[in-house]
């Protein structure tokens, strides 16, 4: 979200809540906390507490559940890139060769295991 975009919202808030504060410095915290976040997103979630809550919303509000969203994504992406690396692991996987474990098993009962 630009400054501007922030001011936007402000206002759009301001039309409901006048007690809000609406100073620079109020501005400047806000595009602090939300500038990573999208404005359409925070204007549905704005209008969506309006409709609710007589309190004018916090920023927890404005970015509703869009935050738990993309963390769902980011772990939803980090799974998916899990299970590829361990796709092309098992793709590049060799069986043991022929008769090794019983070759280990009469080693194990001769006493001639190599101990580390």
């Amino acid at each position: 979200m630009e400054r501007a975009q922030v001011i936007d919202l402000l206002c759009i808030i301001a039309e409901e809540y006048s007690q809000i504060d609406t100073s620079e410095d109020e501005e400047i915290r806000l595009y602090e906390s939300l500038k990573d976040f999208p404005f359409d997103v925070a204007c549905e979630n704005v209008r969506q507490h309006k409709l609710t809550n007589p309190w004018p919303p916090k920023i927890a509000q404005i970015r509703g559940g869009a935050g738990d969203l993309q963390d769902q994504r980011k772990a939803k992406d980090q799974t998916a890139e899990y299970f590829a690396e361990r796709d092309k692991a098992q793709a590049a996987a060799k069986p043991m060769p022929a008769g090794w474990k019983e070759e280990l098993y009469a080693r194990l009962k001769s006493g001639t295991a190599a101990r580390h």
